[in-house]
């Protein structure tokens, strides 16, 4: 179970790294953290703070839909874990707050600015008046009750020490940042079932389409699925007839789909306005519907589709890491349960666990992006690449080097990776899968990417290797690993990073030599085991049916190694 003080100091290391990379100091790096991970579109991020700031610590452009908003930012950070707000952060607030919300004030208000700022500053109230910049408190002290109701009901976001440990949970999760609200129009009737009837608040609606297509223009970066397991899979059969139906027989959508499930925060019903609005939306099923139908050319308002909504509030300070292990139970049982016209495959239901959110984290760190959802990076490419964020590997390919690495385990092994991929994702073998070590998942990765290329380098020169090159790729990287393993390199421990990272960056053709030996190896094995089926079954083994096979692969991994491929752990000293 994720607890308090653990999140706390998720989020001081984090902000430690943003201080690290921009040279701010902690409470500058606290603003611009908070604001990179909690505000959606961010174009750019200014720090005024120092004398003569007018309370402002960090101004925040973002991009919405097709506009610019602003989020004005008032900062307050401490590394002292648990620390209450004293009450001169709430007076500073009045005066932050009175300063936009009491125009009568501005001018006096202004002779406190430092000169330079002051044309910035009346740009803001400008863009305040207009409703385009939004006020914003932030702070990792914990409320002060008392005080805080006395600004509670100002114009302003005020956020406390659980309010942003949430939030760090949400980033830790990548449902991070939160979307803007979503308004289904037309609502007459919302079903609900009684609150002792349901373990948290449920309401189903028939919602229409349109609504959620207008939405989906105004969210670039598609943060309406952040929770879904899936991103869109194209023009499957399926999905094509989910569109035929959108576009030739709307009336019909009702009762031919099966719905669509949402998270939110809260929602709430305007019955006079027959409005529904979802606070922090995230479609956690539907995303294949939602996909499909917001390609058809003019969009019919009379199609409707149910909708599933699931309230998960924020939880208070004294029931956090229960909150949070509960929500966590939810999205895992609604992605399981949820009824799915696509076909789902198993890695799917996996992609936003804790042990996929870790890597993702620890990959990040290296710069590397770490493809939890099929076609994401090619989806994200560009904008991962202007930050410089390159692709590392996909859930399925480290999954498979993760068993292969384990090529004395039941369940795991190379011949099983190749093999039956979907099998490694069974409760028995992803219990073990998931207890790797980041670091060990992130070096194993390093081993892959060296025995892969120098495989393509292999097969273009000669045939044979060309022949097996599909085959053979798993078993060649458990044999290097347990190569490695036996030579006493320890795999998984931080210092072993710089070495591989540095075999990785060198394009020796050392590494040529060493894949090619133990291909060659390999395939002594293959072949032995190929001419005791002739002999035994009067028909040979396939290169295919060989590196699938658990016992042929098994037996090979139990042979002694030759001495000429163990001398590679030199270059590990």
């Amino acid at each position: 179970m994720i607890h308090r003080k653990d999140l706390f100091e998720f989020m001081l290391k984090q902000v430690k790294r943003t201080g690290d990379t921009h040279g701010d100091r902690l409470p500058q790096a606290f603003g611009r953290w908070f604001s990179t991970m909690f505000f959606p579109g961010v174009s750019s991020v200014m720090i005024p703070d120092g004398t003569g700031d007018g309370k402002i610590d960090v101004l925040v452009t973002c991009q919405v839909g097709k506009g610019l908003r602003y989020r004005i930012l008032n900062t307050k950070f401490t590394e002292q874990y648990d620390k209450p707000s004293p009450v001169s952060f709430y007076d500073e607030i009045t005066r932050y707050w009175q300063a936009f919300a009491n125009k009568s004030n501005r001018t006096d208000y202004l002779n406190v600015v430092k000169e330079p700022l002051r044309p910035h500053f009346k740009k803001l109230f400008k863009l305040y008046d207009e409703g385009l910049a939004n006020l914003y408190f932030v702070t990792n002290h914990r409320k002060n009750s008392s005080h805080y109701a006395s600004v509670q009901n100002y114009d302003v976001d005020i956020l406390h020490l659980d309010d942003v440990l949430q939030y760090v949970a949400e980033h830790i999760e990548g449902a991070m940042p939160e979307t803007e609200p979503l308004f289904l129009t037309g609502i007459q009737t919302v079903l609900t079932p009684a609150t002792n009837e349901s373990e948290v608040p449920t309401s189903i609606v028939f919602a229409r389409l349109v609504d959620f297509i207008t939405y989906m223009e105004a969210d670039p970066f598609d943060l309406l699925f952040a929770r879904n397991v899936r991103l869109w899979l194209g023009p499957t059969e399926t999905n094509v007839d989910i569109q035929k139906t959108f576009r030739d027989a709307p009336t019909e959508f009702a009762y031919s789909n099966n719905g669509i499930t949402i998270l939110c925060k809260k929602h709430t019903h305007e019955t006079g306005k027959q409005e529904l609005r979802l606070e922090n939306p995230r479609v956690v099923n539907g995303s294949q519907t939602l996909h499909s139908v917001r390609l058809v050319d003019n969009p019919s308002c009379l199609a409707r589709v149910m909708v599933r909504i699931i309230e998960v509030p924020p939880g208070g300070s004294h029931d956090l890491p229960i909150h949070l292990k509960k929500r966590k139970e939810i999205i895992h049982k609604i992605s399981i349960r949820s009824n799915q016209q696509n076909p789902i495959k198993r890695w799917n239901l996996v992609a936003n666990d804790d042990f996929q959110n870790e890597l993702s984290r620890y990959f990040w760190d290296k710069r590397l992006y770490y493809e939890r959802r099929q076609g994401e990076w090619k989806y994200r490419k560009l904008e991962l690449t202007s930050v410089g964020i390159r692709r590392g590997p996909d859930i399925r390919w480290m999954t498979q080097l993760i068993a292969a690495y384990h090529y004395d385990r039941k369940k795991l092994g190379p011949a099983t990776a190749r093999g039956r991929l979907n099998e490694l994702f069974d409760e028995e073998a992803y219990s073990l899968i998931r207890n790797t070590p980041p670091p060990l998942a992130y070096q194993l990765y390093l081993l892959g990417e060296i025995t892969d290329r120098a495989l393509r380098r292999l097969a273009g020169k000669k045939q044979y290797i060309r022949n097996v090159k599909g085959y053979v790729d798993l078993t060649a990287f458990a044999c290097l690993c347990r190569i490695l393993r036996e030579g006493g390199v320890h795999l998984g421990k931080e210092d072993v990073n710089l070495a591989l990272e540095t075999e990785y960056d060198t394009d020796e053709k050392v590494w040529e030599v060493t894949v090619k030996a133990i291909v060659d190896h390999v395939l002594e094995n293959f072949k032995s085991a190929s001419a005791s089926a002739v002999h035994k079954d009067g028909a040979p083994i396939s290169v295919a049916n060989y590196f699938k096979t658990t016992s042929l692969v098994g037996e090979l991994m139990t042979r002694p190694i030759p001495h000429k491929l163990r001398s590679i752990t030199a270059r590990f000293r």
